[in-house]
């Protein structure tokens, strides 16, 4: 076991399951096409990271081979919201021995394998990561601590859940590390590169 664990929160891909705010714009057709590329993406920039793997469903149990087997653990969300579900499995990583655990979307097309290794690479010095997304959410966020008020009581897919999150961290004082600002994929405009899967 390694000592160090990548959490990657997503959902089945299903036809009208996810990407709401995308499918009101482009069909619910080409919003599914988009998130099997994101969940795509995000199994290959990180079967290869040298630590543990934990897919977490929202819903059910994978229906699909997106995700190695061999390679990720799989397990379903528990709790009532965003920030309940992150908060226990931040604690039962950390009840089963993880010293540095990162957790992480599928939403987020511009994300590298690099990226995630400098999350981990940051926590070697640094109580907490994030990576800010340009909505003012995060895209990632990373601990090696036990403080969870990060996750406690905020108002969740809004601008200031980053600003938030680290007012918590800075009055604990606590120690953070940031990673580039990077898109998550939510609106049509921002596709980007993603607009090639689409008709």
């Amino acid at each position: 076991m390694s000592k160090k664990l990548l959490i990657i929160f997503t959902k089945i891909p299903k036809l009208g399951n996810g990407k709401s705010r995308l499918a009101h714009t482009i069909g619910e057709e080409n919003a599914f096409t988009i998130f099997k590329e994101l969940i795509k993406h995000t199994a290959k920039i990180t079967k290869d990271i040298d630590c543990d793997k934990w897919v977490c469903y929202a819903d059910n149990t994978e229906e699909n081979s997106f995700f190695d087997h061999s390679i990720y653990k799989k397990l379903i969300q528990s709790g009532t919201d965003l920030g309940e579900r992150m908060r226990n499995v931040f604690v039962s990583a950390t009840d089963q021995g993880y010293e540095q655990i990162i957790l992480i979307g599928s939403d987020c097309y511009e994300l590298s394998q690099s990226e995630i290794e400098k999350g981990f690479r940051i926590l070697n010095h640094s109580d907490f990561v994030f990576g800010p997304a340009k909505d003012g959410g995060y895209y990632l966020i990373g601990t090696r601590t036990t403080f969870t008020k990060v996750f406690d009581n905020k108002t969740w897919s809004t601008s200031t859940v980053l600003y938030e999150a680290l007012r918590d961290v800075e009055g604990a004082d606590l120690s953070h590390g940031e990673l580039a600002t990077l898109s998550d994929v939510d609106y049509e405009s921002d596709l980007g590169e993603l607009r090639k899967f689409i008709d």
